[in-house]
């Protein structure tokens, strides 16, 4: 008899450590659950300040957009509300005029090719 309680036993406490490390994983992704909109929060605020600094990669185009729409908190409000109200309504549309837009950007940026004058050396 005292044999059999002790593997009960031994079963019982392998199943409250199953139960308590269940409860822990559980609890680990709530918490990641809970913790993920402030993580989105955090990245866009970091790209912002990377984009806003003065020796930033990005400080081109992207840059240039990003102070005026901090320097215009108006139009950067207007433009996010039709924004959102398009991509709520009609996404594809949206889809569409960014990469309309995008398309426009890349075709019409600066290149930084060679021209044939500026490769060949004066004479």
């Amino acid at each position: 008899m005292n044999r059999l309680s002790t593997e009960q036993r031994i079963a019982q406490l392998q199943a409250q450590g199953q139960a308590q490390r269940l409860a822990a994983q559980l609890a680990i992704f709530e918490a990641r659950e809970q913790l993920a909109p402030l993580r989105s929060v955090a990245g866009v605020i970091g790209l912002a300040a990377r984009a806003l600094s003065p020796g930033a990669a990005a400080g081109g185009a992207v840059g240039r957009l990003a102070r005026f729409g901090v320097g215009h908190p108006w139009i950067s409000s207007t433009v996010g509300t039709v924004a959102w109200r398009l991509l709520r309504r009609r996404p594809v549309a949206l889809l569409i005029a960014a990469l309309a837009g995008a398309a426009a950007w890349w075709l019409w940026r600066p290149s930084g090719r060679w021209t044939r004058s500026q490769a060949e050396p004066p004479a």
